[in-house]
């Protein structure tokens, strides 16, 4: 199996690249701190499965969204200190296969890479029964296409999933911060979400659909993802 790994902090990733080239039947083709802004690399290197270490924040997340569209044959793998059931759904409707801890053990991950490689999807428990009750009871699933935003609300939502903050999106659209975290709460409100980071999974679903929203180019991420700090139950949309 054809394996890549992209993480930021080096102990980890050299000592995980040392079991695996360690393993029978694994092949490590990839090894990089950082997401390259060339997919090229990617390209080139065809893993069939690719480790990405992340906090599971808002550009953590466009970043995978992002490499699922435009590398769909790469299966996604996430490494997340601590992923609850929301940031692993999120993560999921992102493109990624799934979501592992550090504390994993390396027999499980490599089952993971199995599973994944097979085409399959690694998932707890929690996140199966939620997936399995949508299919189930489908009318329970949420609605994408009658959100009712305006197109100054798509603007600001375009923004927000860049990455900026309230006060980057004041400047741009030249109104105050006060009318940003208005429209804020108004789109939360349609979209029936209660995050940033929520909000940003939701504009680049439909950006998976469409291509384009509402006339506008889907965003280009930043050249390098960083986790929101934020917390993820934060009702209040500041900047």
């Amino acid at each position: 199996m054809r394996l890549g790994i992209i993480s930021s902090y080096e102990l980890f990733r050299k000592g995980l690249c040392a079991l695996i080239a360690s393993r029978p039947n694994c092949s490590l083709v990839l090894d990089l701190p950082d997401v390259p802004e060339d997919l090229d690399i990617l390209r080139s290197a065809q893993p069939e499965v690719l480790l990405l270490q992340c906090n599971g924040g808002a550009a953590d997340l466009e970043v995978v969204s992002r490499l699922h569209n435009l590398l769909p044959k790469v299966k996604i793998l996430l490494e997340i200190d601590k992923a609850d059931e929301e940031t692993e759904l999120l993560a999921l409707r992102a493109g990624a296969r799934g979501c592992v801890s550090k504390s994993i053990s390396l027999d499980t991950l490599l089952r993971a890479f199995v599973v994944i490689g097979r085409g399959e999807y690694w998932v707890t428990q929690g996140v199966a029964t939620h997936a399995i009750s949508k299919l189930v009871h489908p009318d329970t699933a949420d609605s994408t296409n009658s959100s009712g935003l305006t197109p100054r609300e798509w603007e600001i939502l375009a923004l927000l999933a860049k990455g900026a903050r309230n006060k980057d999106i004041a400047t741009s659209l030249s109104v105050s911060e006060n009318t940003v975290k208005t429209h804020l709460l108004t789109i939360y409100r349609k979209v029936n979400v209660d995050c940033r980071l929520a909000a940003t999974l939701y504009y680049f679903e439909h950006a998976k659909q469409n291509g384009k929203l509402h006339g506008k180019a889907v965003p280009a991420p930043a050249k390098r993802y960083k986790a929101d700090p934020r917390p993820e139950h934060d009702l209040t949309p500041t900047g």
